[in-house]
């Protein structure tokens, strides 16, 4: 099948999972563990897209070199994510424990700007298109086809963006906006996933071979910063929290870094 049929339907699916994420805080009660055992899992698998795929083969395509890209990539994440404060999950509903880090929670969503939030968030989509646009590309020029590093990128970005689009309904939802608003705001962040592989799909066929292939590689690598960005803002914090859950939830972490272990093997065949 074509890359840009691909590249488009996968694009599709990430925009409907992304719109069915923000129904989750009209239509579902989560638990903070719940929540966190989903982030945890979701985290696993970023962290092994990035070792697993997308940083072996920046390297393999561009050289050891191509490794300062994924400082930078993580870098400008979290610059990002400290100005503007949008990578905050968090459930509505407390299941009981940890009182002061629920505390916690309901101060910074009270203080947390949908609007702010939501800009982090879609220049944080608009380089995971580019990530995912990246991975497709690569995959073609090694192998012809779909392999395991598209499908492992595809499947990251599909299992995050709900949390993502959560977020921004809640938290517009809680500021008092419309929910078809909200919806509606939703939308637009969800289009930045397509928005951002398109731009590099465009911007890639435009160039030279040897030039094209440099770019794939630097994207990946950069791309492989921000999932490493992504994925431990959502770990870290919950260290220190979740003694009583550290099985289950270390668990979840583990089951999405060995799903990514899996889809490697697909480059492989």
């Amino acid at each position: 099948m074509a890359m840009p049929i691909i590249l488009t339907a996968y694009c599709a699916l990430i925009v409907a999972v992304s719109l069915l994420g923000g129904l989750a805080p009209l239509a579902l009660v989560l638990t903070h563990t719940r929540l966190q055992t989903y982030l945890s899992f979701s985290a696993g698998t970023m962290l092994g897209a990035a070792f697993f795929h997308m940083l072996p083969e920046s390297v393999e395509m561009g050289g050891p070199g191509t490794v300062r890209w994924a400082a930078v990539g993580l870098l400008a994440l979290f610059l990002l994510e400290r100005f503007f404060s949008y990578h905050q999950h968090e459930s509505a509903e407390v299941d009981g424990h940890d009182h002061s880090h629920h505390d916690h929670d309901e101060v910074v969503g009270q203080t947390l700007s949908w609007g702010t939030a939501t800009f982090g968030l879609a220049v944080h989509s608009l380089v995971g298109g580019v990530a995912l646009a990246s991975a497709v590309v690569a995959d073609y020029k090694e192998q012809g086809r779909v392999g395991g590093m598209a499908w492992g990128v595809f499947l990251a970005t599909v299992l995050h963006k709900p949390a993502d689009a959560m977020t921004v309904v809640a938290l517009m939802i809680r500021a008092g906006v419309p929910v078809r608003l909200a919806h509606l705001v939703n939308l637009g962040f969800a289009l930045m996933i397509p928005l951002g592989a398109g731009l590099f799909f465009v911007g890639v066929d435009r160039l030279a071979p040897s030039n094209a292939e440099a770019l794939t590689a630097i994207a990946l690598a950069f791309s492989a910063g921000t999932f490493l960005c992504i994925s431990l803002s959502d770990l870290l914090p919950e260290l220190q929290f979740h003694s009583h859950d550290r099985l289950k939830l270390s668990a979840a972490l583990l089951s999405g870094f060995l799903l990514m272990a899996g889809t490697s093997t697909l480059e492989m065949l």
